[in-house]
């Protein structure tokens, strides 16, 4: 059995990459080299996605035992909580265009859908008018493609298996 960390969740920004490994969110030069880290908790992360001008990296921590959104200054070092759901089902979609952290949960929803929330740098956070989604693309260009819940309807104990692929939408 291997001891070595594997990579996971690798997302590009120009020349540098970011990745996870050994519970930990790193950073390294596209070219290649010694890449370094860039958080120490030593809990799963998942996730990290820079920002649309590459100064920050938010990335999904389970530090305190529920799915949370952080954010990292990549020059500091500097890391911020923004979240406090504690919900198992929260995500990180990607980036808005506008510098805002895109997230999917259920937190504090009537239903046990995940909605679209958009996160600002500080903690504040507002709902997108996307029904359930699973995944998030936006371009600057206001294209939006969100894909659906993999969703197991009630019929699924009788072994019906149609209709419970995850459907794209495009807009």
């Amino acid at each position: 059995m291997s001891t070595q960390p594997y990579l996971r969740y690798p997302h590009i920004h120009g020349d540098m990459v970011a990745f996870t490994a050994d519970d930990g969110v790193w950073l390294a030069a596209s070219s290649g080299g010694r890449a370094w880290r860039l958080t120490s908790t030593r809990a799963p992360v998942r996730t990290p996605r820079f920002s649309p001008d590459g100064t920050h990296i938010a990335y999904v921590s389970e530090v305190d035992g529920q799915p949370e959104i952080f954010l990292a200054d990549i020059d500091s070092g500097e890391i911020r909580r923004l979240t406090y759901w504690a919900n198992r089902l929260t995500i990180l979609l990607g980036w808005h265009p506008d510098g805002r952290i895109l997230t999917a949960t259920n937190a504090g929803e009537a239903h046990r859908t995940q909605v679209v929330r958009a996160l600002d740098t500080q903690g504040s956070w507002e709902r997108l008018p996307y029904g359930p989604v699973s995944g998030m693309a936006l371009s600057s260009s206001g294209t939006v493609v969100v894909s659906t819940q993999n969703m197991r309807p009630h019929a699924h104990w009788k072994r019906y298996r149609g209709g419970t692929a995850p459907k794209l939408w495009l807009d």
